[in-house]
């Protein structure tokens, strides 16, 4: 995460607390495994202005903007919906 600045989270485009995701990932080694992985958007390493999650379609969206007003994306990340577990999120408070 930028120490410098604070860090801009959204959800659906609307700015947030935090958004944390928990999800499981198949492996398919021998034998097979699942084990379960969690996003936190606070916890994000990349120096970067904005992140925001959505729900579209069949995956949940995480995108990690260098610049949102320019569309300067650093990544992308699809986690698809029937991995889901949980998702938290925290609304600012007034």
């Amino acid at each position: 995460m930028n120490s410098t600045s604070k860090v801009i989270v959204k959800f659906h485009g609307t700015e947030v607390g935090n958004v944390i995701i928990q999800y499981n990932i198949r492996q398919y080694a021998k034998p097979i495994t699942e084990t379960t992985e969690e996003f936190d958007a606070l916890k994000v390493h990349d120096v970067c202005e904005t992140i925001n999650v959505q729900i579209v379609a069949d995956f949940v969206t995480i995108t990690i903007y260098k610049q949102e007003s320019t569309n300067s994306i650093i990544r992308r990340e699809l986690v698809p919906t029937h991995a889901i577990q949980h998702i938290w999120v925290n609304d600012l408070q007034k």
